[in-house]
């Protein structure tokens, strides 16, 4: 699913990308103050990655100062879903804006640690009492 750049996600909206339920990768908005939450969970393969960059952008697109992704519900993302996070922090930069991985689920850290990737983006380890898993690239 593709949202209008210029129209933000519905707030607490869900978008599911891609045609086949077993691997589908969703999305969960939720709109903060001066930025955007998205809760993805899910499959991230080179069949999803597209749409949910583009829904990404879009949400990213309509907040005042940056994108915040949960990826504590992501359990498989290869090449395609690293590349469209790379294109999604470049574009948060270019737009003064900012992108911050709040949590990362076991394989999203494990992808990012060897790929030495994890350097180029912000993360931000859950608070003991919160969802998902900390940042552990073991």
């Amino acid at each position: 699913m593709t949202l209008h750049p210029s129209r933000p996600p519905a707030v607490g909206a869900e978008h599911n990308i891609g045609a086949s339920p077993p691997s589908v990768v969703s999305v969960v908005f939720e709109p903060e103050p001066d930025r955007m939450l998205a809760r993805v969970s899910g499959e991230i393969d080179m069949e999803d990655a597209d749409g949910l960059g583009q829904d990404l952008a879009a949400a990213l697109d309509a907040s005042a100062c940056g994108l915040d992704v949960d990826l504590s519900g992501v359990t498989f993302c290869d090449s395609s879903g690293l590349h469209m996070l790379l294109r999604l922090n470049r574009r948060a930069s270019q737009a003064g804006k900012s992108l911050e991985l709040t949590t990362l689920g076991p394989r999203v850290a494990r992808l990012l640690h060897l790929t030495g990737t994890e350097h180029l983006f912000t993360v931000h380890p859950q608070s003991p009492s919160g969802p998902g898993r900390r940042y552990d690239p073991a």
